[in-house]
Protein backbone atom coordinates (compact mmCIF):
# COMPACT_ATOMS: atom_id res chain seq x y z
CA UNK A 1 0.00 0.00 0.00
CA UNK A 2 1.36 3.48 -0.83
CA UNK A 3 2.57 5.49 2.13
CA UNK A 4 0.14 8.32 1.35
CA UNK A 5 -2.88 5.99 1.78
CA UNK A 6 -1.78 4.30 5.00
CA UNK A 7 -3.24 7.00 7.36
CA UNK A 8 -6.58 6.78 5.54
CA UNK A 9 -6.57 2.95 5.73
CA UNK A 10 -5.87 3.06 9.47
CA UNK A 11 -8.80 5.43 10.04
CA UNK A 12 -11.07 3.22 7.94
CA UNK A 13 -10.04 0.13 9.92
CA UNK A 14 -10.76 1.89 13.20
CA UNK A 15 -14.18 2.95 11.94
CA UNK A 16 -15.07 -0.61 10.96
CA UNK A 17 -14.06 -1.81 14.42
CA UNK A 18 -16.33 0.76 16.07
CA UNK A 19 -19.44 0.13 13.93
CA UNK A 20 -20.46 -3.30 15.45
CA UNK A 21 -20.60 -1.74 18.95
CA UNK A 22 -23.18 0.82 17.91
CA UNK A 23 -26.79 -0.43 18.09
CA UNK A 24 -28.14 2.54 16.14
CA UNK A 25 -26.68 5.72 14.67
CA UNK A 26 -29.68 7.82 15.70
CA UNK A 27 -29.24 10.46 18.36
CA UNK A 28 -30.10 9.25 21.84
CA UNK A 29 -28.74 8.68 25.30
CA UNK A 30 -27.85 5.02 24.55
CA UNK A 31 -24.12 4.43 24.01
CA UNK A 32 -23.35 8.15 23.76
CA UNK A 33 -19.60 7.65 24.31
CA UNK A 34 -19.27 5.16 21.45
CA UNK A 35 -21.22 7.43 19.14
CA UNK A 36 -19.01 10.45 19.97
CA UNK A 37 -15.87 8.40 19.31
CA UNK A 38 -17.24 7.27 15.97
CA UNK A 39 -18.11 10.84 14.93
CA UNK A 40 -14.64 12.03 15.92
CA UNK A 41 -13.05 9.25 13.90
CA UNK A 42 -15.23 10.04 10.84
CA UNK A 43 -14.31 13.72 11.01
CA UNK A 44 -10.61 12.80 11.07
CA UNK A 45 -11.14 10.47 8.09
CA UNK A 46 -12.96 13.27 6.23
CA UNK A 47 -10.06 15.69 6.84
CA UNK A 48 -7.63 13.09 5.50
CA UNK A 49 -9.78 12.64 2.38
CA UNK A 50 -9.77 16.42 1.80
CA UNK A 51 -5.98 16.45 2.10
CA UNK A 52 -5.64 13.69 -0.47
CA UNK A 53 -8.12 15.43 -2.78
CA UNK A 54 -6.15 18.69 -2.68
CA UNK A 55 -2.98 16.82 -3.51
CA UNK A 56 -4.72 15.09 -6.43
CA UNK A 57 -6.04 18.43 -7.72
CA UNK A 58 -2.57 20.00 -7.65
CA UNK A 59 -1.14 17.06 -9.59
CA UNK A 60 -3.89 17.31 -12.20
CA UNK A 61 -3.25 21.04 -12.52
CA UNK A 62 0.47 20.45 -13.08
CA UNK A 63 -0.35 17.82 -15.68
CA UNK A 64 -2.49 20.30 -17.59
CA UNK A 65 -5.87 18.80 -16.68
CA UNK A 66 -8.56 20.57 -14.69
CA UNK A 67 -9.40 18.79 -11.44
CA UNK A 68 -12.89 17.38 -11.33
CA UNK A 69 -13.68 17.79 -15.03
CA UNK A 70 -14.25 14.07 -15.45
CA UNK A 71 -15.42 11.58 -12.80
CA UNK A 72 -12.75 9.36 -11.44
CA UNK A 73 -12.84 5.90 -12.93
CA UNK A 74 -13.18 2.91 -10.61
CA UNK A 75 -10.02 1.22 -9.51
CA UNK A 76 -10.84 -1.81 -11.63
CA UNK A 77 -11.21 0.32 -14.80
CA UNK A 78 -8.07 2.42 -14.16
CA UNK A 79 -5.84 0.26 -16.29
CA UNK A 80 -3.84 2.44 -18.71
CA UNK A 81 -4.88 2.43 -22.34
CA UNK A 82 -1.72 1.63 -24.24
CA UNK A 83 -3.48 1.11 -27.55
CA UNK A 84 -3.46 4.82 -28.41
CA UNK A 85 -1.69 7.91 -26.88
CA UNK A 86 -3.56 10.30 -24.65
CA UNK A 87 -4.67 13.43 -26.59
CA UNK A 88 -2.85 16.71 -25.73
CA UNK A 89 -4.77 19.27 -23.71
CA UNK A 90 -4.95 22.73 -25.34
CA UNK A 91 -3.14 21.94 -28.57
CA UNK A 92 -3.76 25.49 -29.78
CA UNK A 93 -2.56 28.62 -27.98
CA UNK A 94 -2.15 32.30 -28.81
CA UNK A 95 0.61 34.51 -27.52
CA UNK A 96 0.91 38.30 -27.40
CA UNK A 97 4.49 39.52 -26.96
CA UNK A 98 6.43 42.79 -26.85
CA UNK A 99 10.22 43.05 -27.07
CA UNK A 100 12.32 46.15 -26.28
CA UNK A 101 15.48 45.82 -28.38
CA UNK A 102 18.91 47.29 -28.89
CA UNK A 103 20.14 47.31 -32.48
CA UNK A 104 23.60 47.17 -33.99
CA UNK A 105 24.08 48.50 -37.53
CA UNK A 106 27.15 48.24 -39.76
CA UNK A 107 27.20 50.10 -43.08
CA UNK A 108 29.37 49.12 -46.03
CA UNK A 109 29.64 51.19 -49.18
CA UNK A 110 31.77 53.28 -51.50
CA UNK A 111 34.83 54.95 -50.01
CA UNK A 112 34.37 58.01 -52.23
CA UNK A 113 30.93 58.86 -50.89
CA UNK A 114 31.28 61.39 -48.06
CA UNK A 115 27.89 60.49 -46.57
CA UNK A 116 28.73 56.77 -46.52
CA UNK A 117 32.09 57.44 -44.89
CA UNK A 118 30.46 59.67 -42.31
CA UNK A 119 27.77 57.13 -41.46
CA UNK A 120 30.27 54.27 -41.28
CA UNK A 121 32.31 56.10 -38.63
CA UNK A 122 29.62 57.87 -36.64
CA UNK A 123 26.35 55.95 -36.99
CA UNK A 124 25.31 53.70 -34.09
CA UNK A 125 22.25 51.55 -33.49
CA UNK A 126 19.33 52.83 -31.46
CA UNK A 127 16.76 51.12 -29.23
CA UNK A 128 13.70 49.72 -30.98
CA UNK A 129 10.54 47.76 -30.30
CA UNK A 130 8.97 44.60 -31.70
CA UNK A 131 5.48 43.29 -31.05
CA UNK A 132 3.80 40.14 -32.35
CA UNK A 133 0.63 38.08 -32.08
CA UNK A 134 1.33 34.41 -32.79
CA UNK A 135 -0.71 31.21 -32.79
CA UNK A 136 0.99 27.91 -31.91
CA UNK A 137 0.00 24.28 -32.39
CA UNK A 138 1.45 21.41 -30.34
CA UNK A 139 2.73 18.56 -32.45
CA UNK A 140 3.92 16.65 -29.37
CA UNK A 141 3.90 17.47 -25.64
CA UNK A 142 7.24 19.23 -26.15
CA UNK A 143 7.32 20.34 -29.79
CA UNK A 144 5.11 23.04 -31.31
CA UNK A 145 5.01 25.23 -34.41
CA UNK A 146 3.57 28.70 -34.79
CA UNK A 147 3.09 31.76 -36.94
CA UNK A 148 1.52 35.18 -36.74
CA UNK A 149 1.79 38.87 -37.51
CA UNK A 150 3.83 41.63 -35.93
CA UNK A 151 5.40 45.07 -36.09
CA UNK A 152 9.07 46.04 -35.81
CA UNK A 153 10.63 49.50 -35.55
CA UNK A 154 14.30 50.33 -35.12
CA UNK A 155 16.72 53.04 -36.14
CA UNK A 156 20.13 54.65 -35.69
CA UNK A 157 21.78 57.70 -34.15
CA UNK A 158 24.05 59.77 -36.39
CA UNK A 159 25.93 62.53 -34.60
CA UNK A 160 27.45 65.10 -36.95
CA UNK A 161 29.96 67.60 -35.54
CA UNK A 162 30.70 70.73 -37.57
CA UNK A 163 33.59 73.09 -36.82
CA UNK A 164 32.98 76.70 -37.80
CA UNK A 165 35.90 79.14 -37.85
CA UNK A 166 35.06 82.86 -37.59
CA UNK A 167 37.85 85.36 -38.42
CA UNK A 168 37.41 88.82 -36.86
CA UNK A 169 39.64 91.74 -37.95
CA UNK A 170 39.95 94.87 -35.81
CA UNK A 171 42.03 97.94 -36.64
CA UNK A 172 44.06 99.84 -33.99
CA UNK A 173 45.29 103.32 -35.01
CA UNK A 174 48.21 105.06 -33.23
CA UNK A 175 48.67 108.81 -33.86
CA UNK A 176 52.04 110.53 -33.20
CA UNK A 177 52.44 114.35 -33.35
CA UNK A 178 55.92 115.97 -33.53
CA UNK A 179 56.90 119.68 -33.61
CA UNK A 180 60.08 120.93 -35.33
CA UNK A 181 61.36 124.55 -35.04
CA UNK A 182 63.61 125.87 -37.83
CA UNK A 183 65.54 129.24 -37.72
CA UNK A 184 66.92 130.67 -40.98
CA UNK A 185 68.67 133.98 -41.74
CA UNK A 186 69.87 135.63 -44.93
CA UNK A 187 71.52 138.95 -45.69
CA UNK A 188 70.92 141.39 -48.53
CA UNK A 189 72.63 144.62 -49.49
CA UNK A 190 71.81 147.58 -51.71
CA UNK A 191 74.03 150.29 -53.14
CA UNK A 192 72.83 153.87 -53.51
CA UNK A 193 74.45 157.16 -54.47
CA UNK A 194 74.16 159.99 -52.00
CA UNK A 195 75.24 163.61 -52.30
CA UNK A 196 77.53 164.58 -49.52
CA UNK A 197 77.83 168.34 -49.04
CA UNK A 198 81.35 169.56 -48.68
CA UNK A 199 82.84 173.08 -48.30
CA UNK A 200 85.01 173.91 -51.15
CA UNK A 201 87.36 176.98 -50.61
CA UNK A 202 87.48 179.76 -53.17
CA UNK A 203 90.94 181.27 -53.63
CA UNK A 204 91.82 184.74 -54.98
CA UNK A 205 94.62 185.49 -57.29
CA UNK A 206 97.04 185.76 -54.47
CA UNK A 207 96.07 182.39 -53.19
CA UNK A 208 94.07 183.49 -50.31
CA UNK A 209 90.79 181.97 -49.36
CA UNK A 210 88.22 184.43 -49.82
CA UNK A 211 85.14 182.24 -49.18
CA UNK A 212 83.74 178.79 -49.14
CA UNK A 213 81.18 177.29 -51.44
CA UNK A 214 79.08 174.21 -50.73
CA UNK A 215 79.75 171.51 -53.18
CA UNK A 216 77.83 168.27 -53.30
CA UNK A 217 80.07 165.30 -53.88
CA UNK A 218 78.44 161.99 -54.96
CA UNK A 219 79.34 158.91 -52.93
CA UNK A 220 78.18 155.29 -53.02
CA UNK A 221 76.47 154.06 -49.88
CA UNK A 222 75.98 150.28 -49.28
CA UNK A 223 73.06 149.18 -47.07
CA UNK A 224 73.19 145.66 -45.63
CA UNK A 225 69.88 143.99 -44.51
CA UNK A 226 69.84 140.75 -42.43
CA UNK A 227 66.56 138.76 -42.33
CA UNK A 228 66.06 136.16 -39.59
CA UNK A 229 63.11 133.66 -40.01
CA UNK A 230 61.76 131.33 -37.32
CA UNK A 231 59.63 128.43 -38.73
CA UNK A 232 57.65 125.88 -36.65
CA UNK A 233 56.59 122.57 -38.29
CA UNK A 234 53.92 120.30 -36.72
CA UNK A 235 53.98 116.70 -38.07
CA UNK A 236 51.14 114.24 -37.37
CA UNK A 237 51.74 110.49 -38.08
CA UNK A 238 49.01 107.85 -37.91
CA UNK A 239 49.84 104.11 -37.88
CA UNK A 240 46.95 101.61 -38.33
CA UNK A 241 47.63 98.02 -37.20
CA UNK A 242 45.13 95.24 -38.08
CA UNK A 243 44.44 92.63 -35.35
CA UNK A 244 43.14 89.21 -36.53
CA UNK A 245 41.12 87.08 -34.06
CA UNK A 246 40.14 83.46 -34.93
CA UNK A 247 37.20 81.80 -33.12
CA UNK A 248 36.32 78.13 -33.60
CA UNK A 249 32.82 76.88 -32.75
CA UNK A 250 31.83 73.20 -32.56
CA UNK A 251 28.18 72.34 -33.18
CA UNK A 252 26.72 68.83 -32.85
CA UNK A 253 23.60 67.73 -34.68
CA UNK A 254 21.83 64.46 -33.94
CA UNK A 255 20.04 62.79 -36.85
CA UNK A 256 17.86 59.76 -36.15
CA UNK A 257 16.88 57.73 -39.21
CA UNK A 258 14.29 55.03 -38.46
CA UNK A 259 12.79 52.04 -40.25
CA UNK A 260 9.38 50.39 -39.77
CA UNK A 261 8.33 46.89 -40.85
CA UNK A 262 5.22 44.74 -40.90
CA UNK A 263 6.41 41.24 -39.99
CA UNK A 264 5.17 37.68 -40.43
CA UNK A 265 7.04 35.46 -37.94
CA UNK A 266 7.16 31.66 -38.11
CA UNK A 267 8.78 29.56 -35.38
CA UNK A 268 9.53 26.12 -34.03
CA UNK A 269 9.44 25.77 -30.22
CA UNK A 270 10.82 22.93 -28.08
CA UNK A 271 10.04 22.51 -24.40
CA UNK A 272 13.12 21.49 -22.41
CA UNK A 273 11.25 19.99 -19.40
CA UNK A 274 8.57 17.33 -19.62
CA UNK A 275 5.01 18.70 -19.29
CA UNK A 276 3.34 18.36 -15.91
CA UNK A 277 6.47 18.40 -13.79
CA UNK A 278 6.24 22.01 -12.59
CA UNK A 279 4.47 25.29 -13.11
CA UNK A 280 7.85 26.72 -14.19
CA UNK A 281 9.51 25.52 -17.39
CA UNK A 282 11.88 26.66 -20.12
CA UNK A 283 11.75 26.34 -23.87
CA UNK A 284 13.85 27.31 -26.85
CA UNK A 285 12.45 28.76 -30.08
CA UNK A 286 14.02 29.33 -33.50
CA UNK A 287 12.42 30.73 -36.61
CA UNK A 288 12.37 33.28 -39.39
CA UNK A 289 10.62 36.54 -40.00
CA UNK A 290 9.37 38.06 -43.23
CA UNK A 291 9.69 41.85 -43.07
CA UNK A 292 7.64 44.16 -45.28
CA UNK A 293 9.07 47.69 -45.33
CA UNK A 294 6.47 50.31 -44.33
CA UNK A 295 8.60 53.46 -44.53
CA UNK A 296 10.61 55.71 -42.26
CA UNK A 297 13.31 58.37 -42.57
CA UNK A 298 16.82 58.47 -44.02
CA UNK A 299 19.82 60.83 -43.94
CA UNK A 300 20.49 62.87 -47.11
CA UNK A 301 22.87 65.66 -48.15
CA UNK A 302 23.16 67.83 -51.22
CA UNK A 303 26.65 69.31 -50.76
CA UNK A 304 28.42 66.86 -48.46
CA UNK A 305 28.44 69.36 -45.60
CA UNK A 306 24.82 69.95 -44.64
CA UNK A 307 22.83 66.86 -43.63
CA UNK A 308 19.16 66.32 -42.88
CA UNK A 309 16.58 63.54 -42.57
CA UNK A 310 13.72 63.13 -44.99
CA UNK A 311 10.66 60.92 -44.90
CA UNK A 312 10.55 57.98 -47.29
CA UNK A 313 7.90 55.47 -48.30
CA UNK A 314 8.13 51.87 -49.38
CA UNK A 315 7.73 52.77 -53.05
CA UNK A 316 10.26 55.65 -53.20
CA UNK A 317 12.92 54.38 -50.84
CA UNK A 318 16.26 52.70 -51.57
CA UNK A 319 15.32 49.91 -49.13
CA UNK A 320 14.12 46.42 -49.98
CA UNK A 321 10.37 46.04 -49.94
CA UNK A 322 10.71 42.49 -48.58
CA UNK A 323 13.42 41.29 -46.22
CA UNK A 324 14.14 38.12 -44.24
CA UNK A 325 15.42 37.87 -40.68
CA UNK A 326 16.40 34.88 -38.54
CA UNK A 327 15.38 34.86 -34.87
CA UNK A 328 15.85 32.79 -31.73
CA UNK A 329 14.94 32.96 -28.03
CA UNK A 330 15.33 31.08 -24.76
CA UNK A 331 12.18 31.54 -22.68
CA UNK A 332 11.33 31.11 -19.01
CA UNK A 333 7.61 30.40 -18.54
CA UNK A 334 5.29 30.26 -15.53
CA UNK A 335 1.75 28.85 -15.54
CA UNK A 336 -0.74 31.05 -13.66
CA UNK A 337 -3.62 28.71 -14.56
CA UNK A 338 -3.86 25.63 -16.79
CA UNK A 339 -4.62 27.97 -19.70
CA UNK A 340 -2.78 31.19 -18.87
CA UNK A 341 1.00 31.55 -18.58
CA UNK A 342 3.63 34.29 -18.63
CA UNK A 343 6.87 34.22 -20.57
CA UNK A 344 10.17 36.13 -20.37
CA UNK A 345 12.82 35.41 -23.00
CA UNK A 346 16.17 36.88 -24.06
CA UNK A 347 15.96 37.03 -27.84
CA UNK A 348 18.10 37.82 -30.89
CA UNK A 349 17.23 38.70 -34.48
CA UNK A 350 19.61 38.98 -37.45
CA UNK A 351 18.68 40.24 -40.88
CA UNK A 352 19.84 37.80 -43.52
CA UNK A 353 19.57 40.39 -46.31
CA UNK A 354 20.75 43.97 -46.53
CA UNK A 355 18.29 46.75 -45.81
CA UNK A 356 19.30 48.44 -49.07
CA UNK A 357 18.57 47.33 -52.59
CA UNK A 358 21.57 45.85 -54.47
CA UNK A 359 21.67 48.68 -57.02
CA UNK A 360 22.44 51.26 -54.30
CA UNK A 361 25.88 49.75 -53.65
CA UNK A 362 25.21 49.89 -49.88
CA UNK A 363 24.99 46.99 -47.48
CA UNK A 364 23.58 47.25 -43.98
CA UNK A 365 22.32 44.37 -41.84
CA UNK A 366 20.81 44.90 -38.39
CA UNK A 367 21.40 42.65 -35.38
CA UNK A 368 18.86 43.11 -32.58
CA UNK A 369 19.06 41.79 -29.03
CA UNK A 370 16.23 42.24 -26.58
CA UNK A 371 14.09 40.88 -23.77
CA UNK A 372 10.69 39.56 -24.79
CA UNK A 373 7.66 39.71 -22.47
CA UNK A 374 4.69 37.58 -23.45
CA UNK A 375 1.31 36.27 -22.34
CA UNK A 376 0.12 32.87 -23.63
CA UNK A 377 -3.45 31.56 -23.51
CA UNK A 378 -4.45 27.98 -24.31
CA UNK A 379 -7.41 27.27 -26.57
Amino acid sequence: MPLTLRPLAALERRTLEQLPSIATLAAGPRDADGRAALLNNLRTEQAELFRLQRRTDSLLLALGDLPGTAPAAPAVAAAPDTARPRPLAYRWSIMLSATPEQNTLALQGSENDSLTALRRNHETGRAGLSAALTAEYKLTPRLSVGGGVGYTAFGADLRITNKTTDVLVSYNTTTTTSTNVFTSSYQTHSIRVIQVPQLSPIFNGSGQVIRYDTVYVPRQDTVFSTTVQHDTTHTTRSVTTPTITKKETLTTKLLQPNYRFFTVPVLLRYRLAAPGTSRLWTDVAVGAQLQFFLGGTQVVTSDGENFRTERITASTSPFRALNVALAGSLALNYALTPRLSLSVAPSMRWQALSLYKPETGLRQQATSTGLMFGVRFGL
